[in-house]
């Protein structure tokens, strides 16, 4: 085969590649955009943007408050497949005067998680998961876990939960939405979330959640060391 025939055997093999990455590239963008699609009359007036990770979010009203809904592509895994976590934000003041987050199933390299923000290590209440890690800040970072412990940890035995925090600024609760292909992870080291939706149904269980812990803290005048 002459240098000619292979350069440009070469040439158009590589020219193939770069179109079908393109492609593959468009097809994976498209999918990421789709995700919060069957969910955005969940909210109202949603606004949509497209993060740096190229996955969408929103900002709007659910009964008169505030929420954000974000999705988080955990990348850093080295035991288990990547994950896709919801991130539902409850946006408003709350008169406490603390903050209080609670991991479970920490792997060490959950940058997303607040507990990484907080100094002060809690020893888990009553019920609560064997492995799991709280850490808060302020002098009312006990009254408020306590205030809420009843209810997190029934919402702890579901499996797919991974984060509930709350600060003098609103309520964050983050849940497993989608775990990564194999294949794509172990080969390519690629992060594919195929099939991946947010259903309006699920969506409005966690903003339901995050509701029941606001009238938890709501309940009384200030949740306080004093």
């Amino acid at each position: 085969m002459s240098l000619t025939l292979a350069a440009l055997l070469l040439t158009t093999t590589v020219s193939i590649l770069v179109l079908f990455g393109r492609r593959e590239a468009r097809v994976a963008a498209a999918a990421r955009h789709s995700i919060l699609e069957p969910s955005l009359n969940v909210l109202d007036t949603p606004k949509v943007e497209i993060d740096a990770c190229g996955f969408p979010k929103m900002e709007g009203k659910f009964r008169g408050r505030s929420f954000r809904v974000a999705l988080i592509p955990d990348t850093l895994t080295f035991r288990r497949l990547p994950q896709l976590w919801l991130d539902v934000t409850l946006k408003r003041k709350l008169p406490v005067d603390g903050s209080v987050a609670i991991l479970v199933r920490q792997s060490g390299a959950d940058y997303f998680s607040l507990t990484d923000h907080f100094n002060e290590r809690l020893a888990p209440p009553a019920n609560f998961p064997y492995v799991c890690l709280i850490k808060g800040e302020g002098p009312g970072a006990r009254q408020v876990l306590d205030r809420i412990a009843p209810y997190v940890a029934s919402l702890l035995r579901d499996p797919h939960f991974k984060e509930i925090a709350v600060t003098p600024r609103g309520i964050r609760i983050m849940r497993q939405l989608a775990e990564g292909k194999r294949g794509e992870h172990l080969i390519l080291r690629q992060i594919v979330f195929e099939g991946a939706r947010l259903d309006p149904e699920g969506l409005e269980d966690v903003i339901a959640a995050v509701v029941e812990i606001e009238n938890l803290l709501l309940n009384v005048k200030l949740v306080s060391a004093a």
